[in-house]
């Protein structure tokens, strides 16, 4: 099994082998070049050469459910698609917007106002990416972009394609983010800082407490603060807190369909926060034309006015969690993820680091994220993330199979 660092290799010799041939080739962004193959793409090499082998794979790798989407929600996107569909508007249908007041109203006690609080988005990923470009100026000192590492991957790569200057911040111990604990030179610096909660890999939430923490901290030296809330709405205990619940100064809120309603082909999510910043963020996304199809956003209405699918789909994730919950107790391991998300972060249980651990598994047809998947440093190396994305049929088979094989 070829590991993930020899694949990155492979695909930066292919470029540089192309070059000292003297063959004619685009020139590139140097950031793109610079960056190792994109961590999902890696994985599913190596799913690919199990799979070749005829392997039955039972992938807990990619967070991206298998139950389908409601069908109110598909039946609602197809009635909406015209004869004739035109250029959707940056700021979405009022619609839309008033769908998304009423949700955050539902879940947060937070009352919104759908003219100056809401922007719709294309899914999470490219707010995310994209967010740096508005704030960072490529030419000033104070260019830092904080981030929780391990995390999502699209926290370091949209600094870097902005021109500013990413800063992971190496979670250990409980896996908390506590940014007021960071040294003042460092925050002098800073233009934004990302929040994750509940965070991917780990699951962890956040507390009201240590959210306002980092708003009184981002407030204090002028720091925008940006909290990736995608996985707010799957939970095993209480709900997760949010940065809506406070003061919005400087303050802006990502959510997504993608895990709420399994909606990841729908590229469908919202922004929201502080209204001055909201002006902005219009102005700048009218460039790149970032806006979610008319008849998507429909879909998507539907999708944030409703909270019954969303309780059906967390009961379920929930069941398929316990399985493991059980497994890993028995054996006594080491793992974070019980509260929320759709996520388990396992200690390694044996002396191999996480992506040896995961290259043993893939083996055995068990498909698993090696921690160093999610980190720019050594955070998570000894870590393995699982999704609860197969079934629960196949839940248990797995299970079945790890158990087998680590029996003496």
């Amino acid at each position: 099994m070829v590991p993930f660092h020899v694949l990155i290799d492979q695909a930066k010799s292919n470029i540089m082998s192309d070059e000292e041939e003297g063959n004619i080739m685009a020139r590139y962004n140097p950031v793109l070049d610079a960056l190792p193959t994109y961590p999902q793409q890696a994985l599913n090499q190596r799913k690919a050469q199990v799979r070749a082998q005829g392997k039955i794979l039972y992938d807990f790798g990619v967070g991206d459910p298998i139950e389908p989407v409601p069908e109110f929600i598909r039946n609602a996107l197809k009635e909406a698609i015209p004869p004739h569909c035109g250029y959707p508007s940056v700021r979405g249908t009022q619609e839309f917007r008033e769908s998304v007041v009423g949700y955050v109203k539902r879940r947060y006690g937070t009352v919104l106002d759908p003219d100056v609080h809401v922007v719709p988005v294309s899914g999470a990923k490219e707010a995310v990416f994209h967010a740096p470009m508005l704030f960072v100026d490529p030419q000033a000192e104070d260019r830092y972009v904080l981030f929780p590492d391990p995390g999502y991957p699209a926290y370091y790569r949209g600094a870097k394609f902005a021109g500013g200057i990413p800063h992971p911040v190496p979670l250990s111990g409980d896996y908390v983010f506590r940014p007021w604990t960071l040294p003042e030179e460092l925050l002098q610096k800073t233009r934004i800082i990302w929040l994750n909660s509940p965070h991917n890999p780990s699951g962890v939430s956040m507390s009201r407490e240590d959210l306002q923490k980092t708003v009184d901290i981002c407030q204090k030296y002028n720091i925008v603060c940006i909290s990736d809330e995608t996985y707010a709405d799957i939970y095993d205990t209480e709900p997760p807190a949010s940065l809506l619940e406070g003061d919005l100064t400087n303050v802006l809120v990502i959510h997504s369909l993608s895990k709420r309603s399994g909606m990841t082909g729908y590229r469908s999510g919202f922004v929201a926060g502080d209204p001055e910043i909201m002006q902005q963020l219009i102005r700048f996304r009218a460039n790149p034309g970032l806006v979610p199809q008319t008849f998507v956003t429909k879909a998507a209405t539907l999708a944030w006015s409703d909270d019954e699918h969303v309780a059906k789909r967390r009961a379920l994730f929930s069941k398929k969690k316990a399985l493991f919950l059980s497994f890993f107790d028995q054996q006594g391991w080491e793992f974070f993820g019980r509260e929320a998300s759709l996520y388990l972060w396992l200690r390694v249980p044996t002396e191999q680091n996480g992506e040896e651990y995961a290259i043993e598994l893939l083996n055995l047809g068990i498909v698993v994220s090696p921690g160093s998947m999610f980190a720019i440093t050594d955070a998570g190396s000894n870590y393995v993330r699982l999704a609860m994305v197969p079934d629960i049929e196949g839940c248990v088979e797995a299970i079945k199979i790890w158990s087998k094989h680590i029996q003496p």
